[in-house]
C-alpha cells in the first residue's frame, strides 16, 4: 500500500559545493504580532511503496474551514517503471496572504487516485513576538 509523508520547511536552498537541496528548517507552526501576513515556505512530500504507472503530484493551501484554496501547484506526471518504487515532490510558495491566526491546512494528492496527506499549519498571534517568526 503506498504511503506520502510531507514536511513543511522554512526555506529550501542550494549547496553549491555539489549542487544538492537543502532543506532549510522544518516548522508546523507560524507566530506574529500583526495580521495580515505574507509567508512562503517549502513543501516536501515523499511517496513510497507505489505501484508502477505514473504519478503527479497537487500541493495545496487551504484555509481552517478547508473551504477556500489559498495557493496550489500540480507536478507534472513521472513515470515509475517497478513496483514498490518511491519518489519526491518539492513545492515552494511565496507571498501566501494568511488574514488571521488559525489552522491552515497542507494536503498533498498523488494522481491515479492514490491517498495523499494532509497537515496543519498552525498559525498564532502573540504579542511582543517579531513581525514574523517561524517556529519549528
Amino acid at each position: 500500500m503506498a504511503t506520502v509523508q510531507t514536511v513543511v520547511f522554512e526555506n529550501v536552498e542550494i549547496d553549491v559545493s555539489n549542487n544538492k537541496q537543502l532543506f532549510i528548517h522544518p516548522i508546523h507552526r507560524i507566530v506574529a504580532e500583526e495580521f495580515p501576513i505574507e509567508v512562503g515556505f517549502a513543501v516536501l512530500s515523499c511517496a513510497y511503496d507505489l505501484p508502477a504507472g505514473s504519478f503527479g503530484c497537487k500541493h495545496s493551501v487551504w484555509t481552517e474551514d478547508k473551504k477556500k484554496l489559498l495557493i496550489d501547484y500540480t507536478h507534472k506526471p513521472i513515470p515509475l517503471d517497478k513496483t514498490g518504487g518511491g519518489m519526491g515532490f518539492r513545492t515552494t510558495f511565496e507571498n501566501i496572504p494568511l488574514d488571521k491566526p488559525g489552522r491552515y491546512w497542507i494536503r498533498t494528492e498523488l494522481s491515479n487516485g492514490l491517498k495523499g496527506d494532509e497537515i496543519c499549519l498552525r498559525v498564532e498571534s502573540q504579542k511582543g513576538k517579531p513581525k514574523l517568526n517561524l517556529k519549528a
